[in-house]
């Protein structure tokens, strides 16, 4: 809220504050919930699997999985066709292999 202008900072909040009150149909929410676990699964395998090499997981930022993921469900239905994805190593295996699905190989 560092915004200087007052009509700024209102309309980020009526645009993206006021969403985390909407409610979500019960089927999405389990795909969320379905796409967390997949997430957090995801994670402990890379954990045991590679436990002597340094790793940038997802610890903390579990909840951004499902979140992107929605959100580029809600890009394709609205006939996006590309996304450019600028992201840092936190996670970012998990995001290649969750939300955009690519090959674990």
């Amino acid at each position: 809220m560092h915004i200087s202008s007052r009509e700024q900072c209102n309309w980020i909040r009526d645009k993206f504050e006021g969403l985390q009150f909407e409610s979500v149909p019960a089927a999405n929410r389990i795909l969320n919930l379905d796409r967390l676990f997949w997430a957090d699964e995801f994670q402990n395998f890379l954990a045991n699997k590679f436990n002597t090499t340094k790793r940038f997981g997802v610890e903390g930022c579990e909840s951004f999985i499902p979140g992107l993921k929605v959100s580029f469900d809600s890009l394709v239905e609205s006939g996006v066709s590309k996304v450019v994805i600028g992201i840092a190593h936190r996670g970012r295996m998990n995001i290649l292999a969750n939300v955009v699905r690519k090959p674990l190989e």
